[in-house]
């Protein structure tokens, strides 16, 4: 009898992704030590190697970078993972079933809550206010491919983004040559670890190209989740 090996794939990592949600709370209970969203690769990885991932993708997750088949390299000094450009569009097929599943959804709601809804709302605050400004988005992931392909990254250079939520942030001293961007009350009050980090992630994908398709898919995360968040969020407001 003929198998479509592809549907067949398919339908495992489907399965798979929703006992991901339902079990995610219990998942690597040591990576809650990790920061930011290293937590969240650390606890797939639990599961689900990039090697797995990429077969049930059918596609290779990076496309250069210090990552292997079996690891994330997240302290290279000069380099970073660049993603295939259909990664995230293959993630946003697949990654949210509780959209076609009521019972699902009614399930891991509490787990968002709980679990993702901090980090997935930092990690959308921080993509807005870089994309509020694309002239100093996009100069500053040049800047950052620029070091790395010529070896001259600091270790420490996402540390001037340490204040990138403030009021006052600016890259010039000089108030007519200092970047502008849209302010929001209260972003500041997010952990200024867990903001460079994200910074640096949102750089990383402009400089590779999937910075749009991986926002696309924390809207979807968020307008299903966390709507009321969002529609705050897309209002126009500014300092």
């Amino acid at each position: 009898m003929f198998v479509d090996k592809t549907l067949e794939m398919e339908t495992k990592f489907r399965d798979l992704v929703e006992s991901t949600w339902i079990q995610y709370p219990k998942l690597g209970l040591s990576c809650d030590k990790e920061i930011s969203y290293h937590k969240f690769y650390c606890k797939i990885q639990t599961i689900l190697s990039f090697r797995k991932l990429s077969e049930y993708l059918g596609i290779p997750i990076f496309v250069s970078g210090p990552h292997t088949k079996y690891y994330l390299e997240l302290n290279s000094p000069n380099d970073f993972g660049h993603y295939h450009p259909e990664f995230p569009i293959k993630l946003r097929e697949f990654l949210l079933p509780a959209k076609t599943n009521k019972s699902l959804y009614t399930i891991t709601l509490p787990i968002y809550e709980l679990s993702l809804r901090n980090i997935a709302r930092e990690f959308f605050v921080v993509y807005q206010k870089l994309d509020s400004n694309p002239k100093f988005f996009k100069k500053e992931a040049d800047r950052y491919l620029m070091l790395v392909e010529e070896n001259r990254l600091d270790p420490y250079y996402l540390d001037r983004f340490i204040l990138f939520l403030y009021p006052a942030f600016t890259d010039n001293e000089d108030p007519e040559e200092s970047s502008r961007f849209v302010y929001r009350k209260g972003d500041e009050t997010i952990d200024a670890q867990v903001v460079k980090e994200l910074v640096g992630f949102w750089i990383r994908r402009k400089a590779d190209g999937t910075d749009t398709d991986f926002v696309l898919g924390l809207i979807d995360l968020l307008k299903l989740y966390d709507p009321e968040f969002y529609q705050n969020r897309i209002m126009i407001t500014s300092n």
